[in-house]
C-alpha cells in the first residue's frame, strides 16, 4: 500500500478522462506543487456527502472506497492565489484508511487495482458505439475536441461512454467500481434504455 493525496470532488473521473480544475485553496496549491516537482500523482475520489471546500475539524466529508490516481496535464496561472490545472486518469485505487494531515489535506492509504482485461466489443456493443459517434458529432457541434478511444476496446468504450452521458455521480460512481468492462456496458445499456423509455 501507498500513501497518496486524496482530492475529494462530486466528480467522478475515469481512466483517460480530462477534467479542468480550478485550485484556490492553499492546501491544493500545495498538493499541485508538490505533485509537480516529485513527478506524482493526486488521488481523485468522489466526495458523497460533505463540502470540497475546507471549513472547520468538525465538517464532516464522507468519500467513496475506490477512485482513480489522475496525472497534472497542465497548468495556467489565473492570479497570484489561483490556477487551473488539466488532470487525466490513470489507475484505479482501493481506499483503506484516510486521515488530515497539518495542511488540512486528506491523505489516504491505497493500494491499486490490476487493469482491466482488454476485451473486444461484442455483437450487443453495436447499439451503444453508435450512441458514441452520435455523442462525438454533438461534441463537434459545440466546439469541443472529439473524443477517441481505441478501436475493439470495450474498456475504452465503456469509460468514455460513462464520462460523456448525463448520469448521475452516483451511477458513475457504480460504473467506476465495476472491474468487468462488459458488465459496465450492460449497466450503461440498460440506463440508455430507461431513459429512452421515459422521453
Amino acid at each position: 500500500m501507498v500513501e497518496v493525496p486524496l482530492f475529494p470532488l462530486k466528480l467522478v473521473l475515469f481512466n483517460r478522462s480530462l477534467f479542468e480544475l480550478e485550485i484556490f485553496e492553499p492546501r491544493y496549491l500545495r498538493m499541485v506543487s508538490s505533485a509537480l516537482a516529485n513527478d506524482t500523482g493526486i488521488g481523485v475520489v468522489y466526495l458523497s456527502s460533505g463540502s470540497e471546500v475546507y471549513k472547520a475539524e468538525d465538517d464532516p466529508i464522507e468519500l467513496a472506497k475506490i477512485g482513480t490516481l489522475s496525472s497534472i496535464k497542465h497548468t495556467e496561472a489565473i492570479d497570484e492565489s489561483r490556477i487551473v490545472i488539466v488532470v487525466e486518469g490513470g489507475a484505479k485505487f482501493r481506499v483503506h484508511s484516510t486521515w488530515i494531515d497539518d495542511d488540512h489535506l486528506n491523505m489516504g492509504l491505497v493500494d491499486f487495482l490490476r487493469d482491466e482485461a482488454n476485451l473486444p466489443l461484442r455483437t450487443q456493443d453495436a447499439e451503444l458505439t453508435q450512441l458514441f459517434d452520435q455523442l462525438n458529432e454533438f461534441r463537434i457541434a459545440e466546439g469541443y475536441p472529439k473524443k477517441t478511444i481505441e478501436e475493439d476496446n470495450a474498456s475504452a468504450l465503456s469509460f468514455r461512454l460513462a464520462e460523456m452521458l448525463p448520469m448521475a455521480m452516483e451511477f458513475r460512481q457504480t460504473l467506476l467500481e465495476l472491474d468487468n468492462p462488459y458488465r459496465r456496458l450492460d449497466r450503461i445499456q440498460r440506463w440508455v434504455q430507461t431513459e429512452k423509455r421515459r422521453d
